[in-house]
């Protein structure tokens, strides 16, 4: 997928569901606040995990906050080794020290991320933070178009010696809950001087932040054939959603391009017409929450 989607169905599972709109927001066990936002058909946190505990109370082991500063754990949240981040799984998409209902993101999903944005060559700009002012100059191609809003919280070099704090304003490091070695795992960073969102291999002893993204239970190359709900697309001044097997459809979310949910409708019937003649034309992402799953299906807003 580069800066489009097939016309597709996700379905998105967890313990507890989000909507993809902006006033969320949930909390942690320590009861840490994080906002979520929709990038294409991902759901990320807005903010680094700042978690003491996981989510069973269990402390977290070796958590740390930047030279030792509870005020600039406050800004960018916490650092984890990738076992303690993981909380000793191996497992791609382990929820580790995301709340219940997230996880630490695969590369492969990092990947889907870099390639809605344009690719990995332009997707770091894209993610970084343009109002905090905490990134160095020349905060290399930053607009922050997708919300993700990355902060430079550095790293903590726990390999080499001297094991020292290092980066601050300089890179934002982000754990993938891809293993490559029994020492190793990936991970990502931006950097200050480029755009680019680049992939690691280095040492799981590293202490780096952590951005959690929403479970998904089925690939986004595969289509439940148990479910009959489509939406007649093209659209024009309605949009039709067609299900003939008569789910009931809880709420219905569109959200634009630029990440903001522009429509809201409750409908608790089997079928829906809704009025969109006040959107302009253009993409957007449908969101049907339908019997404790959310359905996604990409639709274009023309004008005849």
């Amino acid at each position: 997928m580069k800066n489009s989607f097939s016309t597709i169905f996700i379905i998105l599972m967890g313990t507890r569901l989000f909507s993809a709109s902006a006033q969320d927001s949930i909390s942690d066990y320590d009861g840490n606040f994080y906002h979520p936002v929709a990038i294409g058909a991902q759901v990320w946190l807005k903010e680094n995990i700042k978690a003491l505990h996981y989510s069973d109370g269990t402390e977290i082991p070796e958590a740390a906050v930047y030279n030792n500063s509870d005020s600039l754990g406050a800004i960018y949240g916490r650092l984890y080794t990738w076992d303690a981040a993981m909380k000793n799984s191996i497992s791609g998409g382990a929820q580790g020290v995301c709340p219940p209902g997230w996880h630490v993101p695969t590369d492969m999903e990092f990947t889907t991320l870099e390639n809605f944005l344009g690719g990995y060559l332009v997707a770091g700009g894209k993610l970084k933070d343009t109002t905090s002012g905490f990134w160095n100059p020349p905060n290399e191609g930053a607009d922050n178009s997708s919300g993700f809003t990355a902060l430079p919280a550095g790293e903590y070099d726990a390999y080499y010696n001297p094991h020292q704090f290092r980066l601050l304003h300089e890179y934002a490091v982000f754990w993938t809950s891809t293993q490559v070695t029994a020492t190793k795992a990936r991970e990502r960073f931006l950097a200050y001087d480029t755009a680019a969102c680049l992939p690691y291999n280095w040492f799981k002893v590293m202490k780096y932040s952590v951005r959690c993204l929403r479970d998904i239970g089925v690939g986004a190359n595969e289509i439940n054939p148990d479910d009959q709900i489509r939406i007649l697309n093209p659209v024009n001044s309605n949009l039709i959603i067609m299900n003939p097997a008569k789910a009931v459809i809880e709420r219905v979310e569109i959200i634009d391009m630029q990440h903001h949910c522009v429509k809201i409708q409750k409908e608790n019937s089997d079928s829906s017409i809704i009025d969109v003649s006040d959107l302009k034309t253009g993409t957007y992402i449908v969101l049907l929450f339908v019997s404790q799953r959310i359905l996604i299906q990409k639709i274009i807003k023309a004008s005849f």
